[in-house]
């Protein structure tokens, strides 16, 4: 039989120490407070920034606030992620958590949802943005990637559901960097300030990819050399209108409002629909059909380390990391 050694949860009155954090005050402060959760072991650290961040996301605080709290919780989340018990299974199958999904899970999408609020505050704003933050803003998105690719690769890894809102989120967050009206600074790399470029459709076309294949032929995403491959083919791969791909055969769609990786269309597309048409190159295509249809066994790949899939975030330097 399955098995998931998730520890005890902690006392009511252990998690209501959790709740105690301010946003508006000093970060020693928080600080502090990460030193405590710390002391207090994985049993209460987890359940202590779970609340955290929702009470972040609720908070009535500047996106440059928010962003400072979320820089400075980041490294403890991520410590406390990788010592969280994963489910285990017996057999090839896979034990769903109660709520299908994991507090590791949760972690991850709270801090896109704080991400992602922080950057559309920024991006309402009529006021000309500051070079601080336009630095900022340029770590949000980079770690909105970031979190979305932990959280797609963990629940192909161990065969969990997605959160809800997942890939509509990533596909709406998409939408609005290609929009220049929503994001008055401009791309990231795009001015004097940007300490690091980073192409978020590049970033978004590997996650396609990622969960196209997760889905087209689950063993392959265990391979490294396919991980490898992943941000030459993003770069190689187009999304189209979908107009203009009416009447074509075995197209694979891209739903803004579908909760959904690309998905391949049954028979002709004969309809309209808010989205893309996902072009992927021949060489991808070629190798997911290669290996499915010559029964090759991948070996298991370790995705603990979750490694960026672009280059190291510049915005945390000394001075802006708290190290757990």
């Amino acid at each position: 039989m399955p098995t998931f050694d998730a520890p005890a949860l902690p006392s009511p009155l252990a998690i209501r120490e959790c709740m105690r954090p301010r946003f508006d005050g000093d970060l020693e402060q928080l600080h502090d407070w990460l030193n405590g959760l710390k002391s207090a072991g994985v049993r209460q650290a987890g359940p202590g920034l779970m609340l955290t961040l929702e009470n972040l996301r609720r908070a009535e605080i500047s996106p440059s606030r928010r962003l400072s709290v979320l820089s400075t919780l980041k490294a403890p989340l991520l410590k406390t992620c990788a010592s969280l018990p994963k489910p285990k299974h017996t057999g090839g199958a896979h034990l769903p958590t109660a709520s299908g999904v994991t507090l590791e899970q949760r972690l991850y999408r709270l801090m896109f949802v704080n991400l992602h609020q922080s950057l559309r505050q920024i991006d309402q704003s009529s006021a000309a943005l500051s070079e601080r933050l336009q630095r900022k803003r340029e770590w949000a998105i980079r770690n909105l990637f970031r979190f979305a690719n932990r959280q797609i690769r963990y629940a192909a890894r161990w065969n969990t559901p997605l959160p809800a809102q997942t890939w509509s989120d990533l596909h709406r967050l998409h939408l609005e960097l290609m929009n220049p009206r929503t994001h008055p600074g401009g791309l990231p790399g795009s001015t004097d300030s940007s300490m690091l470029w980073m192409d978020p459709e590049l970033e978004y076309k590997q996650l396609l990819l990622f969960g196209l294949a997760a889905q087209l032929n689950a063993a392959i995403i265990r391979r490294e050399d396919f991980l490898d491959g992943l941000e030459g083919w993003a770069a190689q791969t187009l999304l189209t209108d979908p107009q203009r791909m009416m009447g074509r055969i075995k197209l694979f769609v891209i739903e803004i409002d579908s909760d959904k990786p690309p998905c391949q269309e049954s028979g002709a597309l004969n309809r309209i629909f808010r989205g893309w048409i996902l072009q992927a190159p021949y060489p991808f295509i070629h190798q997911i059909e290669d290996e499915e249809d010559e029964g090759i066994e991948s070996s298991p790949l370790d995705f603990g380390d979750f490694a960026p899939l672009s280059r190291p975030d510049s915005y945390e330097t000394a001075g802006n990391r708290y190290l757990w």
